[in-house]
């Protein structure tokens, strides 16, 4: 009879692993002010929230691609004028608990696709966000 090995992965909270530090846009940003401030920041996407800190959505460069794409017939600077966060946010967002379990997450990541998930509380305030890099991390 083999002992059962605990595995430190598999008791690994997504609060342990997540980055608290999230930068967050309104959804009244334009998407040409959303463009610099993805790559100046260096990431692919960002929560979109309200002023009192509520979760709305999350944008991501995919998401301004899609906008440039639905309107080839546009020039690419007027596709982007009077467009906000809130016009291309995906508004239907996978959010997660601080508790949860890392090898849950990570299952629910593959199966629809995500880079990344927003760690929020019972009100809906963002605590935290757990992208595909971090899950790597724990793995290496």
């Amino acid at each position: 009879m083999s002992a059962r090995t605990n595995d430190p992965i598999e008791d690994t909270t997504v609060g342990s692993l997540m980055e608290s530090d999230v930068r967050t846009v309104s959804p009244e940003l334009p998407i040409a002010s959303l463009e610099e401030f993805l790559v100046g920041e260096e990431i692919g996407g960002a929560p979109v929230v309200e002023e009192d800190g509520r979760l709305r959505g999350i944008v991501s460069k995919t998401d301004i691609v899609r906008h440039l794409t639905e309107r080839l017939d546009a020039e690419t600077a007027e596709a982007m004028d009077d467009v906000t966060v809130g016009e291309i946010m995906t508004e239907d967002v996978v959010t997660v608990s601080i508790d949860e379990k890392v090898t849950k997450v990570a299952r629910t990541m593959v199966e629809h696709r995500l880079h990344r998930v927003l760690v929020v509380d019972d009100e809906q305030t963002i605590r935290g966000i757990l992208t595909t890099f971090d899950l790597l991390k724990l793995m290496t």
